[in-house]
């Protein structure tokens, strides 16, 4: 029994609980700045665009809009997003900054702003689960 007849966390089984999670929103983190990299060279550049012509009107419209300054700017905001994801995975993973740790958790969730929106909703999602739990909550310092 530890402090005033309470046990003391399992950190080190907490650990285990989220490494996974943790590992897989750094991966995802990972992806993302390789393709925000990718959408900020093709913004600027203007190469791998599709051909507009043959696009409708408004969905011609909505590409150029986002390939160009706009395009840039979405890129780096996922960028500063991702560096946010990569650092709460990374103290998930020491049990540090619970905070951050569940911050990182529900922006890699969010669509078009995540460093990698297929990857990121589920991984989000089991790094919340995992987070959430009593223990794994209590071994946080």
């Amino acid at each position: 029994m530890g402090y005033e007849g309470y046990a003391q966390p399992d950190r080190a089984a907490a650990a285990a609980k989220v490494q996974g999670p943790a590992i897989t929103l750094i991966v995802t983190a990972g992806l993302g700045f390789l393709y925000q990299l990718f959408s900020i060279v093709t913004s600027l550049t203007g190469k791998g665009m599709p051909d507009l012509s043959e696009l409708p009107p408004q969905l011609a419209r909505y590409v150029t809009m986002m390939s160009g300054t706009i395009g840039v700017v979405m890129s780096i905001l996922a960028i500063g997003i991702g560096v946010l994801v990569l650092l709460g995975a990374l103290k998930m993973r020491s049990l540090t900054s619970y905070g951050l740790a569940l911050t990182s958790s529900i922006l890699a969730m969010i669509p078009c702003l995540s460093p990698c929106c297929c990857v990121g909703l589920p991984a989000g999602i089991w790094a919340l689960v995992v987070l959430n739990k009593a223990d794994v909550k209590a071994a946080f310092q």
